[in-house]
């Protein structure tokens, strides 16, 4: 018999690899793409919210804020000529990210080809009752 998490994390691991090969030229791993899709959707954020949401560790956070900062693509807020510890894209950021977003949503559309709308469906709200299974324990 199967076991689950292993089989997941064959599926996962397979599929961030495919996602970091499409970032590869740009500099970019999926954990740093992640912090860009969180910006995209959010415009501003604090560095708490990005490292809450993904789960992920303050200093990694903060370490990988500074890539992208470093990169061009995230620069803080600025109001009344004071920097603010709200963190946005930059302009190269949101080019960075159309061009990026085309390529990772391609992949994606390809990957879940073989499933019709209602299989889609279906594996999108299993994906989210587990998400909410293991933020309870």
């Amino acid at each position: 018999m199967k076991l689950f998490f292993q089989e997941y994390s064959r599926v996962y691991r397979q599929i961030i690899n495919d996602v970091n090969r499409i970032l590869k030229p740009y500099g970019l791993t999926s954990v740093l793409c992640g912090i860009i899709l969180y910006l995209h959707r959010h415009n501003t954020a604090k560095a708490s919210n990005i490292y809450e949401y993904y789960n992920m560790d303050k200093g990694m956070t903060s370490r990988y804020i500074a890539k992208l900062k470093e990169q061009g693509y995230v620069d803080y807020v600025v109001e009344k000529g004071r920097q603010k510890k709200i963190l946005k894209l930059t302009d190269s950021g949101k080019e960075l990210f159309n061009e990026i977003n085309l390529k990772i949503r391609s992949h994606e559309s390809n990957v879940l080809s073989i499933f019709n709308d209602d299989e889609r469906k279906i594996l999108m709200d299993m994906v989210e009752k587990l998400r909410v299974k293991t933020l309870q324990d």
